[in-house]
């Protein structure tokens, strides 16, 4: 049905808004908290909250808890890295540089599931990979040349481990479908990322700070669940490929938020130093990665 199809492009678009003003939303935590707070605080937020829910949906959370696959935890201990490589991208150079490298995620995805599990890769696809790896190299130029090559290599291979760490993770979940119900596998994630990160959080973080601060690491906290509920939505109502793309489509609500809010908001976050040539290679990237990971 129409109306169905257009639910799932809106559950769609809001989890591609939800993850373009996340790095930005986390550059501004930074400021009150530490990276590694920042991260335990959200699987810490998004553990119980989902527990609650899935408790009043009578899903039975706690039987993933009490006999929890192997592949589950691995996936916590793994996205939990992730969380904290991609967050360290964004505290080394900028929300928009971290949004944009992080795009090679699918593309590693969609190579190792050719290697792993014998998926196919056409010939649109092998022309999509060339024209994401000419956009990434161009963006990349641009970016070491204005941000210093030396912090800028930093910060990219700070997003490149995400972008690995988060293929690991997909590659657990795809042995685990169909063996457990999504959400009480996620709720292993969040409750086995927060007690892998426990002991490098740094609790005086929580001693102090204002209320806007409390509010933004709540937003942070929500932010996980919502994205990945209104993913779990859209994925009932519209093919993966569309899914695939509109969610690709989030670094460019980061650059446009990053681009406006110095000017609505000065001082909140320091303007972006993208030149032309770091524009047209991001949106080369992005149109790459879409190639590659559309099946259609």
């Amino acid at each position: 049905m129409k109306t169905d199809y257009v639910r799932g492009l809106v559950y769609a678009g809001i989890t591609a808004l939800l993850w373009g003003i996340l790095p930005i939303l986390m550059k501004i935590a930074l400021r009150d908290f530490s990276g590694t707070s920042i991260v335990w605080f959200r699987f810490a937020f998004a553990f119980p909250a989902l527990f609650l829910f899935l408790k009043y949906r009578n899903k039975k959370p706690e039987a993933v808890l009490l006999a929890p696959p192997v592949m589950g935890i691995l996936s916590g201990i793994f996205l939990a890295a992730n969380y904290y490589c991609f967050l360290k991208g964004v505290e080394t150079s900028s929300p928009s540089n971290a949004g944009i490298l992080i795009q090679t995620a699918p593309v590693l995805l969609v190579i190792l599931g050719v290697v792993l599990f014998n998926e196919r890769f056409d010939r649109k696809q092998g022309v999509g990979l060339f024209v994401a790896v000419v956009g990434f190299i161009l963006f990349y130029r641009d970016q070491s040349l204005k941000l210093g090559a030396g912090d800028y290599t930093e910060s990219t291979l700070y997003v490149e481990a995400a972008a690995l760490l988060w293929v690991g993770y997909m590659v657990f979940q795809k042995k685990l479908a169909g063996l457990h119900e999504a959400q009480n596998l996620n709720l292993l994630v969040y409750g086995t990322a927060a007690v892998v990160l426990t002991p490098a959080v740094t609790w005086a973080d929580f001693n102090g700070g204002h209320p806007g601060s409390w509010v933004l690491m709540a937003f942070l906290g929500l932010n996980t669940l919502l994205a990945y509920g209104c993913l779990a939505e859209a994925v009932k109502y519209i093919p993966l490929w569309l899914l695939s793309v509109v969610i690709t489509l989030n670094p460019f609500i980061t650059l446009a938020v990053m681009h406006l809010l110095p000017t609505v908001a000065p001082g909140l976050v320091t303007p972006e130093a993208i030149g032309l040539w770091g524009y047209i290679g991001a949106g080369t990237a992005v149109i790459g990665v879409i190639m590659v990971i559309r099946k259609n």
